[in-house]
């Protein structure tokens, strides 16, 4: 008898000392799934500010800014649960779980926009409302359960040799031939519609043509790809702040680059027959915030192309570190360039919700 009250101790015990580490690793799941409602919080302040007057508009200007900070919160309370996890020195299973979940957390922005164009796509448009709340409690209910898990986890996990400098060298052409091109055409969105427009004309001649543009696809499904395999052979081994954000915003570029090829050449090209031009991207005539669907379009542009700069400073600090940088140079020139990424952010957004210079 007292054999077993000894171990029912010890299991006690035991289960009281994971319990902070477990509603800490399943937080960023609490917040993805229900991040939707945030959204919704978002619609409808934007929907009250635009029709109040007076000191009601003053309610709902800060309604709509407390919201669209509870929608953000999402993928940073992600980034700073996987950086947490990411300081351990030898990661459990659990946790390189919950890392890993931390990561899709993340992401809820670019992901939720997915579910949301492929459900319209297979004709059940309010499919997103449904599944996204059943996969996410599902998640919830792993992590919580499989935190638990002490096994060390396996670090042997690696990625081959050639991969990091392939994609490296990926990155700089797809950058060089593409997304430094493509922001540079939404930045002149801020100036006018008309002006974004008009560039892009001049630019498609280069990447919309017969050999540029699927060779730039094959090019990005090899990101995609080996980004991947790179991010599953990392995730189980310690990581500094810096790594994890690396990590993080390339499994948010993974998802982003397939939801939007999926928006730009099924949905738009095939589904609609119509261009994917600012219009487009904006949200046609309601915009991004006059409408409970496109709502969701602000965070999912936003963290994109944050991420997008963020993740190439960071592969270029992993460069430098290579080279014999000294580590706190190299971290500054990624921070740099993230406060980069989020200088270019605020126009291009502002641009597309129909605030203009012009």
């Amino acid at each position: 008898m007292g054999t077993e009250g000894d171990g029912v101790m010890r299991t006690n015990a035991l289960l009281a000392s994971w319990a902070p580490r477990r509603w800490v690793a399943v937080a960023p799941a609490v917040g993805a799934l229900i991040y939707p409602m945030l959204l919704a919080c978002v619609y409808r302040s934007a929907h009250w500010l635009s029709a109040a007057s007076g000191p009601a508009a003053v309610i709902g200007g800060v309604a709509l800014a407390a919201s669209l900070l509870a929608a953000f919160a999402v993928p940073a309370l992600a980034l700073g649960v996987a950086s947490g996890l990411g300081a351990t020195e030898r990661p459990t299973k659990g946790e390189a779980r919950a890392r890993a979940v931390a990561h899709l957390v993340y992401a809820c922005p670019t992901l939720f926009t997915f579910l949301g164009v492929v459900v319209y796509l297979v004709g059940f448009p309010t499919g997103d409302q449904v599944l996204w709340p059943l996969v996410w409690a599902a998640v919830i209910a792993a992590v919580f359960i499989g935190i638990s898990n002490g096994t060390p986890a396996d670090a042997t996990v690696r990625a081959p040799s050639w991969l990091r400098p392939a994609h490296g060298v990926g990155a700089a052409m797809v950058i060089a031939g593409f997304v430094s091109l493509h922001l540079f055409n939404h930045l002149t969105g801020f100036w006018s519609a008309d002006t974004h427009i008009a560039v892009m004309q001049v630019l498609r001649k280069w990447y919309r043509s017969g050999v540029v543009e699927p060779l730039l696809l094959a090019l990005m499904l090899f990101m995609v790809i080996s980004g991947a395999v790179l991010l599953r052979a990392r995730l189980n081994r310690r990581a500094g702040v810096f790594e994890t954000l690396q990590t993080m915003t390339g499994a948010y570029l993974g998802i982003y680059i397939l939801g939007h090829m999926n928006s730009v050449f099924i949905y738009a090209r095939l589904r609609l027959g119509i261009d994917s031009d600012f219009w487009f991207a904006a949200g046609g005539k309601a915009g991004l915030l006059a409408d409970p669907w496109n709502v969701r379009l602000l965070p999912h542009y936003a963290l994109g192309v944050w991420s997008v700069i963020t993740h190439a400073g960071c592969g270029l600090r992993t460069v430098l570190l290579s080279h014999g940088v000294a580590d706190q140079t190299a971290d500054r020139v990624a921070g740099w360039i993230s406060g980069l990424g989020a200088a270019v952010t605020i126009p291009i957004m502002l641009a597309l919700m129909r605030i203009h210079i012009d």
